[in-house]
């Protein structure tokens, strides 16, 4: 190298000797910047929704944005801070639901620079939960400035969760951004969770560099469109711990609970399937008599008003007790429901729940108890009318009442 040095002429030697100087304050810069952020944990949840045209400016109502929760690493309570929202808009999007004055801008510039952007603008945010916006010149600069960002902090901080929004979406929108992440893979070191649109592509959606971990948690819903799931018996849904279905004509049988998603830790079905109501006692007599995994959980859709004790006829009444929950609902007589402790022939104890949403959808929920908590209980649904709800001649009830008791039992279950 020295002599290399010595063959070149004195203004070349300067111009190497700055440059290596540059570089090396790049590096610096950069350790400098990962140690600064290294004593904060993040959540981050990149979104990307798409809608009609606004009914103000008639624009489409695409949006994509970055979300970002921390807590400090040392904190003991795990107290996360403020979620930061990092908006990414283009040219011809609707902006109608931003108020102008409410959210900093960044300079997408900025986004080739981290260390100036943390202390231009992520210091700032930290302490007082700032938004922001990147104005990007068309949807494709705003898919590259988003991953660009998400890169800067998966390289430089610590990611305790991460979570892939996807709705109403089709594949055209997510193979721009998988091109992205595949040029320019993220540092990402866990499994991520994923909620789509059922018309998404499986195929080209698993194969992501982003994914290359696994997934922790993939989540399917129909939302404008009713897709149906394509592949219902895809790779990628039975290596997945955590799956939840919401999609028109399941085709799954009894056999595919103890089949196809044999080692799924949580299965929720929350759409129409081929298991019949009277293999669900099926179900809670396999529970009793063969050893699972604790952390199994499943919750099975089912037609009818069938109440929890229906479910336990091929139990021996020893081997299970019934629990009693007050009812949320405010009246005169607030009503009791029923849930049910089992106790397996190895001596776990399981939680058989019915669950009620939006007043017409049940579900058989059975869980370890070990992971119950009375949260388990919030949209607890036995042995009372749904009907009743809708009653405009319940006098004992005021408006604001019923409204309190609509929203207890309007909440789409998920696993946590």
């Amino acid at each position: 190298m020295r002599e290399v040095l010595l063959d070149l002429a004195t203004v070349d030697i300067i111009q190497t000797v700055k440059c290596t100087r540059r570089l090396d304050q790049f590096a610096k810069a950069d350790k400098a910047l990962s140690r600064r952020l290294q004593n904060r944990i993040f959540d981050l949840e990149l979104c990307l929704d798409e809608y009609e045209s606004c009914n103000k400016c008639e624009k489409s109502m695409m949006s994509l944005y970055l979300n970002a929760n921390f807590r400090e690493i040392n904190d003991a309570v795990t107290r996360w801070k403020w979620n930061r929202r990092f908006n990414f808009w283009f040219e011809g999007g609707c902006k109608c639901d931003y108020i102008d004055g409410r959210m900093q801008e960044i300079e997408p510039r900025l986004l080739n620079h981290p260390s100036s952007l943390y202390d231009s603008h992520l210091l700032r945010a930290f302490e007082d939960g700032t938004d922001f916006v990147i104005n990007s010149g068309s949807l494709d600069e705003a898919i590259v400035n988003c991953g660009t960002l998400f890169n800067i902090f998966t390289k430089f901080c610590v990611i305790h969760k991460f979570e892939l929004r996807l709705y109403n979406n089709d594949d055209q929108i997510w193979e721009q951004m998988n091109a992205f992440f595949n040029a320019n893979p993220p540092d990402l070191r866990i499994q991520p969770c994923v909620s789509i649109d059922s018309g998404i592509n499986l195929n080209i959606f698993s194969t992501s560099s982003i994914f290359s971990n696994g997934l922790a948690k993939i989540q399917i819903y129909d939302f404008i469109k009713q897709w149906g799931l394509v592949d219902a018996y895809h790779e990628v849904l039975r290596r997945t711990p955590q799956v939840f279905l919401s999609v028109v004509d399941l085709p799954y049988t009894y056999e595919d609970l103890f089949g196809f998603f044999k080692d799924t830790k949580k299965l929720s079905l929350h759409s129409e399937t081929h298991i019949a109501e009277e293999q669900l006692g099926q179900l809670v007599q396999d529970f009793y008599e063969v050893k699972r995994d604790e952390e199994r959980t499943l919750e099975i859709k089912f037609d009818g008003d069938f109440l929890i004790k229906d479910f336990l006829t091929l139990i021996p009444e020893e081997a299970y007790s019934l629990q009693l929950k007050r009812s949320r609902i405010v009246g005169p007589e607030p009503e009791i429901r029923t849930w049910a402790e089992m106790t397996d022939k190895f001596g776990g104890r399981w939680a058989l729940i019915v669950i009620v949403m939006n007043y017409h959808c049940r579900f058989l929920h059975i869980r370890n108890m070990n992971y119950f908590t009375e949260d388990c209980l919030s949209n607890l649904g036995d042995e009372f009318e749904i009907n009743q709800f809708f009653d405009p001649s319940d006098s004992d009830q005021s408006d604001s009442e019923q409204f309190d008791s609509d929203q207890s039992y309007s909440g789409q279950s998920d696993f946590d």
